[in-house]
């Protein structure tokens, strides 16, 4: 029977409207999801692990004349504008579009083709659950290993996203050398006839069943398949952005391990990405770039003499299973301005996400690698679509058995970081400068005793000196620009123990600062921002220091943004936070612009004094603050109760 395109019917059915889910999920960032997404498909479906993995990406175009069966599919388009017409925009617009490309005299196309993979197995059968079947007419399916990338079965539709025309042809040789090709337009339900509407999918097939046309698809005319892969051909692919930098930037970042472990090779036009050519690329990315930075700290470690590398401890439990030991590697480096992060990833290579809050206080940076079956099969069922976290929730046999296990992967990430790189602490030091002050006791050989020095001192009495609590001053509110100025102005010399102290055994992820405020003493100072009440209110405040436990990490050092974990020692219904920055010679008021938290309810924000409501009691409570200042500095945050 001579190809055709085939949109079946639906009797009764849904009619399908323009919005894809699938297609949406990979909208607006189409070219790096096409890149994440094809390459991870390919790399399922390796037929010899001891060889790399081939993708290339290739653009070319082919005459209107040449696009199979051209004017069958315009004819459905048309009919999609029939149906549509004032109904729907977006779809008006789609179908405008669409028929304009199909009437230019030169369609471009992008044609992505692997190599060393089994193709698509089961396109001589159609038989369901194949990976023929599961890629061209399966909706939601995937049929992968469990050590697979994918298996939500959507990253299929990233393709789809980046063709003008939502249409593809794939076109494969497969390991039982079956040769076989079919075109697939994913548009939106169209009248066939008065009463007969279509399911909006179309096949180019030579079987009213969408079955594979018997033979490869030659496309590109430059190109000829000779063993088995997979080609798929992009139609009206016509990026906004340069597409060669943009793909070749994704496989970069997303794919570096997997490329420098040399199991995947990428070809973009006539350029090459491979284990030879790997470490060239990532040096040149720019240093302007956070996320480029942060591939430039992992490839060092991943080729750094100095990375440590601690296999994962065997596990056990009641319904997930056994984890054998060594099912998954810790690589991690310590070095100065290093990210504090741990790359994850599973054994497809690809980046998934990065586990941070490990440690604040060490620079390091570290790779996980999930490698072994079981943990990737577990693992892999708590991964969300887009392939960007684990999500325990997702594993539905054992939610409460993943949690544990993912808590459990993220403890020996933290323990190991800190086992490995933790500075040891002693109870002595060297106070630089003090010998000068100190009598030399050093005995030159063959001199008498005569030379030693020595204090000799006798203890006639004790006697016990009561120490007059001071008065309170009670002063008369002043409003200052500077309160240094205020200070020497009315002759006040701030007095009483207000050290910080580092916390940084409290918090297991955080690099901690900050310290206990008010330790000593009963009545707190005066707002160093607006005085000891608030202006207006005809009441005063207690100001009743409260001993409370702080601990602090600088999320963005530019913008002035902390977060920071109060933990006070009694409860207390209304506060005050005073931020000031720690400084050698005394302190000084730290200008606070913005608050937030759900730990207690902000009620003014007044040059470095906070004033809230507590709705937690004497719960820790987390804060998001922005100072006013663009360094990194030493916290100290004063907490009162008023």
């Amino acid at each position: 029977m001579q190809p055709f395109w085939n949109f079946p019917a639906t009797a009764g059915g849904t009619i399908n409207s323009i919005n894809n889910a699938g297609i949406e999920t990979f909208r607006g960032n189409e070219l790096d999801s096409l890149t994440r997404e094809i390459c991870q498909n390919s790399l399922d479906a390796v037929k010899d692990e001891e060889q790399p993995v081939i993708v290339e990406f290739k653009q070319f175009q082919i005459s209107r004349n040449q696009f199979p069966q051209r004017d069958e599919l315009v004819n459905a388009f048309n009919k999609c504008e029939s149906t549509w017409k004032s109904k729907n925009t977006k779809i008006e617009q789609f179908v405008e579009q669409a028929k304009y490309i199909l009437k230019n005299d030169q369609i471009p196309f992008l044609r992505i083709s692997d190599f060393n993979t089994k193709g698509l197995e089961g396109a001589r059968t159609g038989e369901l659950g194949t990976p023929w079947s599961s890629l061209v007419r399966e909706a939601g399916s995937s049929n992968k290993g469990d050590s697979s990338g994918g298996s939500f079965g959507i990253g299929k539709s990233a393709p789809f996203a980046n063709s003008k025309l939502r249409t593809l042809f794939y076109s494969s040789y497969d390991i039982t050398d079956y040769q076989s090709h079919i075109g697939v337009a994913n548009i939106m339900s169209f009248e066939e006839r008065p009463g007969f509407n279509t399911l909006g999918t179309g096949y180019f097939t030579d079987s009213h069943n969408s079955t594979a046309i018997s033979n490869l698809l030659n496309l590109d005319p430059s190109f000829q398949r000779d063993e088995t892969g997979t080609d798929i051909y992009v139609t009206a692919f016509e990026p906004k952005e340069n597409w060669v930098e943009a793909i070749r930037n994704s496989v970069i970042y997303n794919f570096f391990i997997t490329i420098w472990q040399d199991k995947l090779v990428v070809k973009i036009e006539d350029e090459t990405i491979s284990h030879e050519n790997i470490g060239t690329l990532i040096s040149k990315l720019d240093d302007d770039k956070e996320e480029y930075c942060q591939v430039k700290a992992y490839f060092k470690l991943l080729t750094s003499e100095e990375g440590i590398q601690v296999p994962y401890p065997a596990k056990r439990y009641k319904k997930i299973g056994e984890f054998k030991e060594g099912e998954a590697t810790l690589y991690i480096m310590k070095g100065e301005d290093l990210n504090r992060r741990v790359l994850m990833t599973r054994k497809a290579g690809m980046r998934l996400f990065e586990q941070n809050r490990i440690s604040g206080s060490i620079s390091f940076t570290g790779i996980l690698i999930i490698h072994g079956t079981h943990m990737n099969q577990v693992f892999k069922k708590m991964e969300n679509p887009a392939h960007t976290e684990w999500e325990p929730n997702r594993y539905e046999e054992a939610p409460s058995e993943a949690k544990k296990a993912f808590s459990d992967l993220r403890k020996f990430i933290r323990e190991t970081v800190q086992q490995q790189f933790q500075a040891e602490t002693t109870e002595t030091m060297d106070a630089f400068g003090v010998s000068d002050f100190l009598p030399d006791t050093t005995q030159v050989a063959g001199e008498g005793d005569e030379k030693k020095e020595s204090l000799t001192m006798k203890i006639k009495s004790i006697a016990h000196k009561k120490k007059e609590k001071p008065k309170k001053k009670v002063k008369k509110k002043q409003q200052k620009e500077n309160f240094e100025d205020t200070l020497e102005e009315v002759g006040i010399t701030p007095e009483g123990d207000q050290a910080g102290h580092s916390n940084d055994d409290r918090n297991e992820g955080e690099g901690l600062g900050g310290g206990t405020g008010n330790q000593q003493g009963e009545q707190g100072p005066a707002d160093e921002g607006t005085g000891g009440a608030k202006e207006g209110k005809g009441e005063k405040e207690k100001n009743k220091p409260i001993d409370v436990d702080t601990r602090y990490i600088c999320l963005e050092k530019d913008s002035g943004l902390y977060r920071l974990n109060i933990k006070p020692e009694k409860k207390f219904e209304k506060g005050k936070l005073e931020f000031k920055v720690s400084g050698e010679q005394s302190d000084y008021i730290l200008p606070v612009i913005t608050v937030t938290s759900n730990d207690i309810e902000i009620t003014s924000i007044d040059k470095n004094v906070v004033r809230f409501v507590n709705l937690t009691g004497k719960k820790p409570k987390n804060i998001q603050v922005q100072v006013d200042y663009e360094q990194y500095c030493v916290l100290e945050v004063d907490l009162y109760e008023i």
